[in-house]
């Protein structure tokens, strides 16, 4: 029993022996490992150390240019030419290339321009005029006006270099001539010539009759004359009319210058003598030639008593 418990011992003592050389071997190793890599790193600094320091080479630096300073520009001035006209050249009087505007600037300066302004229509029957003030600015004047019909129109002159440009136009004309030019205006008036489509006034068909010899009243003999036509003649004229109804029967005239005036008409045939056509006119006269004879007697005295 005794033995058996010193061979336990004993055991004992062997197994911690071993495991402290074990130990005691594991720290040699580790310390001699550690040994070697210390020694290693000692003789890798003693090479580095022995090897010749190479000098770095200079890299020669070559220094950017300073950029040249641009000189601000000096903006050059851009001359200012006064934009002007000169007023002396239009004065007065201007019309229109189809000859149914005449404008007549009176009063004209580089500030402002006053003028009147006038439109027909193609047969110079009805007309629209107007007076107009606008100022100027620069080479032209814009304005606007309501001419004596009642039109209201807008547009501009223009003053270039001697020449005279007008434009003018109405929106909602009120009347059957309103403003409405757009040209280059001129010096020289334009004659119109009358329509032979449109059919002449009273006072112009009065015209006509004096300048070409025609009766008076054509158709007198077959309806009522108005006093609308009768009224466009002179009373000198109206006793022409009158007694070309008689004339148109064959009768004849004592007094000289209604004579002589029948007498000049190829138409004319004075076969029977006053007295004896007076006596029998109520028979000669149709209702239309009775009519009318006393109609043109009344506006005969009526104009004789104005004095026309």
């Amino acid at each position: 029993m005794r033995r058996k418990n010193r061979l336990k011992v004993l055991l004992v003592i062997l197994v911690s022996i071993f495991i402290m050389f074990s130990a005691a071997a594991l720290l040699l190793a580790g310390f001699q490992k550690s040994e070697r890599e210390a020694q290693k790193k000692k003789e890798a600094m003693a090479a580095l150390e022995s090897l010749p320091t190479a000098a770095p080479t200079e890299v020669p630096v070559t220094p950017s240019p300073s950029p040249t300073p641009r000189p601000t520009a000096t903006p050059t001035p851009i001359p200012k030419e006064k934009v002007s006209f000169n007023p002396d050249d239009f004065w007065d009087y201007w019309y229109s290339t189809d000859g149914l505007v005449t404008i007549n600037i009176y009063n004209i300066s580089q500030d402002s321009v006053s003028f009147s302004f006038s439109q027909t229509d193609a047969g110079q029957t009805q007309s629209v005029s107007a007076d107009v003030t606008a100022e100027v600015a620069g080479t032209a004047a814009a304005f606007s006006f309501t001419d004596t019909a009642g039109n209201v129109a807008s547009g501009n002159l223009t003053f270039d270099n001697g020449q005279l440009y007008l434009r003018a136009t109405t929106a909602e004309p009120v009347f059957s001539v309103y403003p409405n030019v757009s040209c280059i205006m001129s010096r020289t008036q334009v004659q119109l010539q009358p329509d032979p489509t449109v059919t002449p006034t009273p006072a112009e068909q009065a015209q006509n009759t004096a300048e070409t010899g025609e009766y008076f009243f054509p158709e007198s003999s077959n309806r009522y004359l108005t006093d609308e036509e009768i009224s466009a003649y002179s009373s000198d004229q109206l006793e022409l009319a009158k007694n070309e109804i008689y004339a148109r029967h064959g009768r004849q005239f004592v007094t000289d210058y209604i004579a002589d005036y029948f007498n000049s008409k190829s138409w004319y045939q004075g076969t029977i003598d006053p007295d004896t056509f007076d006596a029998e006119q109520n028979s000669i006269f149709n209702e239309y030639e009775l009519a009318n004879i006393s109609k043109i007697a009344e506006w005969e005295e009526q104009k004789a008593s104005q004095g026309n």
